[in-house]
């Protein structure tokens, strides 16, 4: 992981580029297609390691995140929520160990606001697209 975070700041002629790695579920291991991972936490401490040992390069933590059914991959809340982990710890430049105190505060600063025209404009081609409106309509939504 060194070399490929060293040749991707190289490449790009970006030497300070800040890496974001994030931790895998603690939900893993459990159930389903996920109940055979049960190496994570090992898989957790390195990455850890890795990311407390590198300068500019910080570990998130996918506590207490929701697992989709396959016990694989985090639902969609969870999915938000991990992305604002990724963004506190690029915006404090460090680690994230513990899920944040204000995540849900944040989460609803991010969902109830005003859609910008390219949000309403994808809103509307996805519900033309499944069959939910029809073309005038969507003429009428985009103009």
């Amino acid at each position: 992981m060194r070399r490929l975070f060293h040749e991707i700041r190289t490449e790009r002629s970006v030497r300070n580029i800040p890496f974001v790695i994030g931790g895998l579920g603690d939900f893993l291991g459990k159930a389903a297609f996920g109940a055979g991972c049960v190496e994570y936490q090992l898989i957790n401490e390195e990455l850890q390691k890795y990311a407390h040992r590198h300068e500019n390069c910080y570990y998130v933590t996918e506590k207490g995140l929701i697992p989709n059914p396959d016990g694989i991959y985090i639902n969609a809340m969870s999915q938000r929520i991990f992305g604002l982990r990724y963004y506190e710890a690029f915006r404090r430049t460090q680690h994230i160990h513990d899920p944040l105190p204000i995540e849900q505060e944040l989460l609803h600063d991010c969902h109830n606001r005003m859609n910008t025209s390219a949000e309403n404009t994808y809103i509307a081609l996805e519900k033309f697209t499944l069959g939910k409106i029809t073309y005038e309509e969507l003429l009428r939504s985009l103009s």
